[in-house]
């Protein structure tokens, strides 16, 4: 009796596409006017794509933190990290994969006293403050530093 002979079909199957595929390239390479290299379309189409990466990474960390505020918006934005590390605390964030800036603040409401509890981040002490305007803050969430990926309002609490 002889013994059965087993043979690997998926092996077989990989091997004769890999020669196959070989074969092909190298007649595609020996026909007339084939070229191996990139067309100008298509160089011109990464040469875009590398100035649109070059452009966000730009725009993500020198242009969107907000800049020039007053001394009680400057209070409400320390409340704003405050407030965001405390809820957005969790892996990804705690490794520096995502990372959130301000990239707004404006007066949401006049004359509408807001009380703000924070944790100084300069001197680690803790702040109680009481505001005659109702601020609000836009902040985006930056994927690596560069990509934004969440965009949400933080609005100081009103007091009654």
């Amino acid at each position: 009796m002889t013994e059965k002979q087993t043979r690997n079909k998926f092996r077989d199957i990989i091997g004769d596409y890999f020669k196959t595929n070989r074969q092909i390239a190298k007649e595609e390479s020996k026909r007339e006017g084939y070229k191996g290299a990139l067309s100008n379309r298509e160089k011109s189409m990464i040469l875009v794509i590398v100035i649109l990466i070059l452009i966000l990474i730009v725009k993500s960390c020198f242009l969107d933190e907000v800049r020039n505020l007053t001394p009680k918006e400057e209070q409400f934005k320390d409340f704003v990290e405050y407030s965001i590390s405390e809820k957005y605390n969790g892996s990804m964030e705690k490794i520096g994969i995502i990372n959130y800036r301000i990239y707004d603040i404006y007066v949401a409401a006049e004359n509408e006293k807001t009380k703000l509890n924070y944790t100084d981040p300069n001197t680690k002490e803790k702040v109680n403050v009481v505001l005659n305007d109702r601020y609000n803050a836009r902040v985006r969430g930056y994927f690596l530093w560069v990509i934004p990926i969440k965009h949400f309002s933080v609005t100081a609490p009103k007091v009654t």
